[in-house]
């Protein structure tokens, strides 16, 4: 006989190797009562020991078959119950009217609003006998209101006219802060005021700064003075 003495199972000669783990067998010699050396009947103790069985397995046979028996439960049938829910036709009516009134309040004011407006701005009458359309006719020009000179420039200084290289050739011009027309107008000029025109702004301009006889400087335009020599 063969034991494995990796899990002590006992194998028959036959096998050289353990079924259960793979172990090498190794020889067991098993000693019989009777080859045992003689015990003294006095001092022995007699042990009766029940016989051992040992099952060696069979690697040929083939593994038992489990059987599974599964059992499918029953389909149950499931049928659908529909509550209807009972339609409340007064809340929907209700709705309805408060929508209705609404509606009509709101173009009931659009429709008063605009009569107001009308009232408020009548839109302008037109002459059938004019013949021409007011739309094309168009706006005349305000008149600016005349500015005169300062008494100051009334009376000429007593400077030689060979002093001055230019004159004033329109009956009031402006004298500005600057060369524009929106500039401050610093002073009046009556027309033959004696000037001193020292330069012009640029080659394009029309503007010259000028200072007059009465001792006024600033910008004229090209178009109210003349160079005298």
């Amino acid at each position: 006989m063969k034991r494995c003495p990796q899990c002590n199972s006992v194998f028959d000669d036959s096998l050289d190797y353990c079924t259960n783990d793979g172990t090498n067998l190794i020889k067991e010699t098993f000693v019989l009562p009777s080859q045992a050396s003689q015990i003294d009947t006095e001092e022995a103790t007699v042990i009766r020991q029940e016989p051992i069985t040992i099952d060696i397995p069979n690697n040929n046979a083939p593994a038992p078959t489990e059987q599974l028996n599964y059992r499918i439960p029953p389909t149950e049938t499931i049928i659908p119950v529909v509550v209807e829910k009972p339609r409340n036709t007064g809340k929907y009516l209700l709705f309805l009217v408060l929508g209705l009134v609404l509606g009509g309040l709101s173009v009931l004011a659009a429709v008063l609003f605009s009569i107001y407006l009308f009232q408020e701005n009548p839109p302008p009458t037109v002459n059938q006998n004019s013949s021409v359309n007011s739309a094309q006719t168009p706006k005349p020009t305000p008149t600016p209101t005349p500015v005169t000179a300062s008494a100051k420039h009334e009376k000429r200084t007593d400077d030689a006219d060979a002093d001055f290289n230019g004159r004033v050739i329109t009956l009031n011009a402006y004298i500005r802060s600057s060369p524009n027309r929106s500039a401050k107008e610093i002073d009046v000029l009556p027309i033959d005021d004696r000037l001193e025109i020292e330069e012009r702004e640029n080659e394009n301009s029309p503007w010259y700064q000028v200072t007059c006889e009465h001792g006024t400087s600033g910008w004229m335009h090209g178009n109210t003075i003349e160079y005298t020599r």
